[in-house]
């Protein structure tokens, strides 16, 4: 008996090439990932784990290539139109705001009230036991 797997792929990458002029970043690139799978990108510095990232998320433009998210391409979409999340791997939170304000910021900026996205990254911070870091500044 043979088992199929009819879960769709949560991204598929289609040939996708990166360059910056002259320079390739990211030579023709194709994968998969199913919804939830548990994917690890590995490779050394300046293979292009970042740029392709970059990619998914809109920061950098596809010189060849097609992005999908769940069936729709995406790599025409601007960052702000894209479910996608990123996490920084240089410092990216507002020193002004508090660590809560940090976390809740993102889901203002989709149109969730003040109070419920305050209520939701208290949550959050709770699950990752960081809520004792809630009123700090980073």
């Amino acid at each position: 008996m043979q088992v199929t797997d009819d879960r769709i792929n949560a991204i598929d990458i289609r040939n996708a090439v990166k360059r910056y002029g002259d320079f390739t970043a990211l030579k023709t690139i194709s994968l998969s990932i199913r919804d939830n799978e548990f994917f690890t990108l590995l490779g050394p510095s300046g293979c292009g784990k970042t740029t392709l990232l970059r990619m998914i998320a809109g920061f950098e433009d596809v010189t060849e290539g097609e992005i999908f998210l769940f069936g729709d391409e995406i790599e025409k979409l601007p960052p702000n139109r894209r479910p996608i999340n990123t996490v920084f791997q240089n410092y990216a939170l507002f020193p002004m705001m508090t660590i809560l304000d940090n976390v809740a910021f993102g889901l203002e900026m989709k149109g969730e009230s003040k109070a419920a996205a305050r209520k939701r990254a208290g949550e959050m911070l709770e699950l990752v036991q960081l809520s004792q870091f809630s009123s700090r500044k980073p």
